[in-house]
């Protein structure tokens, strides 16, 4: 039985790597080198006949991940891999398809043909709008007290938010930690998360990035 979403990531890494997208086969991903990090397009590939499909785009700031994951409880393998923000496409486009299925490898060209109008349409503009530190701190910070659409962990949104904003210079940034700590303390946070938040903003707060 061929493997259609290897094929069809191959057939992808043939139309991204003329926009200066490298693939990373390992992590179903392609990349490209920004000012201050990368920015990605990722495949999830599920089941065998048909084989689902669903795209992501993620944005890394390097400067945000490499303080950011010091401070939580993950592999330190999967440090150089974590995102500051990624989104599924259904979360982006207003489009009826966010999700592609593969039956046949006739089918191949009709979905990288989706594919690739998402990206030109909506997937690129995203990446290249929200793909600085400071759209970020304002996607992230600008209403503390309410869900992010974009990020439903809300330990892993104060960690980045306190951290886009102190690279941002944002003159509330006291003010910012106390609302993500209370917030926090009132999900019932376990001990061990709290205290690596604390750890941050003990960091941050001795640190000055000028």
């Amino acid at each position: 039985m061929k493997n259609l979403g290897l094929i069809l990531y191959t057939k992808l890494e043939l139309k991204l790597k003329t926009l200066k997208y490298q693939a990373v086969p390992s992590r179903r991903q392609f990349r490209q080198v920004s000012a201050n990090g990368y920015h990605s397009i990722l495949l999830s590939v599920a089941g065998q006949s048909p084989v689902d499909i669903e795209l992501f785009l993620g944005i890394r700031i390097d400067m945000v991940e490499d303080l950011v994951y010091q401070f939580t409880d993950g592999l330190r393998e999967y440090g150089p891999y974590s995102t500051t923000l990624i989104v599924p496409a259904r979360k982006i486009s207003s489009e009826s398809q966010y999700s592609y299925q593969l039956a046949t490898e006739e089918e191949i060209p009709d979905v990288l043909h989706k594919i690739m109008h998402f990206l030109n349409e909506r997937g690129f503009p995203f990446l290249k709008e929200y793909g600085s530190v400071k759209v970020l701190n304002k996607l992230y910070n600008q209403h503390p007290e309410q869900k992010m659409s974009y990020v439903t962990n809300e330990l892993h949104r104060a960690l980045r938010g306190i951290v886009l904003a102190k690279l941002d210079q944002q003159p509330r940034w006291k003010e910012l930690v106390d609302q993500y700590r209370t917030k926090l303390q009132k999900q019932g946070l376990p001990e061990v998360q709290m205290q690596g938040y604390e750890r941050l903003v003990q960091y941050l707060t001795n640190y000055s990035f000028s």
